[in-house]
């Protein structure tokens, strides 16, 4: 059980931070120099790659054997007990698909009874004991045992290769216990406006706040940034409503870094659905194929480095947006601040931090190391902001992203690293999930670790959100197209995919025939 964290040993953690928190195998680096702006002097772009609903431990845990200072787990080490006083262990047999056919709860309470370890409709709770994974999954119709399961190493080799090559960051952590939407928004706007729940789209607000978000601050100040998407059958989580210059699709990244073209600041966001053309949704959310999310950002990664001066001029952020409802043992910290917008949970005000997840810093000025400095989602924009604007406290418009530790302490005064990681035997497409389909109608008896795949595989929990928030856009933009879909009818693949197809086509004309 972990004490709360006070403004003290919180500020002192961040000291620590500043003063070098990257401590691995190659020890403590020299701090870089910034420039007068406080930007770290050779970044250009900093890249972010958003994944879905995963905890550290559950992806990230069990490379504490391979990985010095990693703050991991070992199977054994933790344990859960259900709702009918079962005890379910921490172990490893993570599978890639099939475990989690029930969403794991992530709403507000429900990640409450994970952290303290029992429900309640109350924030006045004692010390968070990180007890009550089990039973919530328990309580939802899921089999507890898989919430409290790992990736063993070998089983995601991008990750792996990455984590041990360049900086893990083990003290990263939500920004809010609770799901997608206000997590997302601590990322994109360094805030959630006062939300802690998904919907109904309650972002459209944040449009007139466009200037206060960080890619409105960034035109405003001459610089640029881009949302990219995978595809309009995919969509945008939520940023939807952003007009069409502030998007782009993931081909257009790929060769945006081919011939060195990026924005300052690039968001990419991973196929979300299984599309048309075979391949698998790669955004890490259950029940999606996790293997094709390890390869998806290898080919992020791979994008980023085909181009040389693209890469020696790059911070590459790999994170996770919340937990997901799966366990993490780290209990999370209380900040010595809130946020400037007043909760609608009574006793909740925005200074308690979600559950830690997996981020990952890719860039040839970190060694192989870890920071133990810590990090939430409102350090994205400061990192932006602190780069391409002046110092956060003073042009972020929230508290939260106000004092927000930023990245730019991990980065190295060096010569830039130009050498690959190791990532093993080149992996086979059917062993990765791309192109290839499988009838649903096998789905009954398939292994766990080979993909489902088809039209009719039923849409996740984050599909069925998103389509609804971009029905409820459409309502109010395009009424036409909207009455020409129920939007509680929407249920499997094939359908949000049509649906999300064609509602971008409309949302985004200027993507229109160059989707991925």
């Amino acid at each position: 059980m972990a004490k709360t964290t006070g403004r003290r040993e919180w500020l002192s953690m961040v000291a620590r931070g500043t003063a070098g928190a990257a401590v691995g195998v190659l020890g403590r680096p020299r701090a870089a120099r910034s420039g007068d702006d406080g930007g770290h002097p050779r970044i250009k772009h900093i890249i972010v790659l958003m994944m879905e609903n995963r905890s550290f431990d559950h992806m990230l845990g069990l490379l504490m054997d391979e990985i010095p200072d990693l703050r991991g787990v070992h199977s054994g080490d933790w344990s859960n007990v259900d709702d009918k006083s079962n005890v379910h262990p921490l172990t490893g047999g993570a599978a890639y698909q099939g475990q989690f056919l029930v969403d794991p709860p992530h709403d507000f309470w429900s990640v409450h009874q994970q952290i303290y370890g029992h429900p309640g409709q109350s924030t006045q709770q004692p010390q968070p004991d990180m007890r009550g994974f089990a039973a919530t999954y328990a309580q939802a119709g899921g089999n507890p045992a898989n919430v409290m399961k790992c990736f063993t190493p070998d089983r995601l080799p991008t990750i792996r290769a990455l984590a041990k090559h360049y900086l893990v960051c083990d003290n990263w952590f939500a920004a809010v216990p609770g799901p997608t939407n206000p997590n997302r928004a601590f990322a994109h706007f360094g805030t959630s406006f006062g939300r802690v729940d998904n919907g109904p789209v309650w972002f459209v607000r944040a449009n007139r706040r466009l200037e206060q978000g960080i890619y409105g601050r960034l035109r405003e100040g001459g610089r640029t940034a881009k949302i990219y998407y995978y595809s309009q059958q995919s969509g945008t989580i939520a940023m939807t409503f952003l007009p069409s210059s502030y998007f782009g699709l993931y081909r257009d990244f790929v060769n945006d870094c081919r011939n060195n073209a990026l924005p300052d600041y690039a968001f990419i966001e991973p196929p979300y659905v299984d599309q048309d053309d075979g391949t698998l949704a790669a955004d890490h959310h259950p029940d999606s194929f996790v293997l094709a999310g390890d390869r998806f950002i290898r080919n992020v990664y791979d994008a980023i480095r085909s181009c040389d001066e693209v890469w020696r001029s790059t911070l590459f952020l790999i994170v996770w947006d919340e937990h997901g409802g799966i366990f993490d043992h780290v209990s999370p910290p209380t900040l010595p601040y809130g946020d400037s917008f007043r909760s609608g949970v009574a006793g909740f005000n925005f200074n308690r931090l979600g559950v830690r997840v997996g981020a990952i810093v890719v860039s040839p000025y970190v060694t192989p190391s870890v920071s133990h400095a810590l990090f939430e989602h409102a350090s994205i924009p400061a990192t932006v902001t602190q780069q391409f604007i002046g110092p956060p406290d003073t042009h972020a418009r929230y508290r939260r992203e106000q004092h927000a530790p930023t990245l730019q302490r991990l980065l190295i005064d060096m010569a830039p690293r130009m050498e690959g990681p190791d990532f093993g035997r080149p992996q086979r497409r059917s062993e990765v999930g791309y192109h290839r389909v499988i009838p649903a109608s096998l789905s009954a008896s398939r292994p766990p670790d080979r993909p489902t795949f088809g039209p009719t595989r039923p849409a996740s929990s984050l599909q069925i959100q998103h389509v609804r928030d971009v029905h409820q856009l459409l309502v109010s933009r395009e009424p036409k197209v909207a009455r020409a879909f129920d939007a509680r009818r929407i249920t499997t693949q094939r359908e949000v995919a049509r649906f999300m197809r064609t509602a971008l086509a409309v949302l985004h004309p200027e993507l229109e025939g160059r989707d991925s």
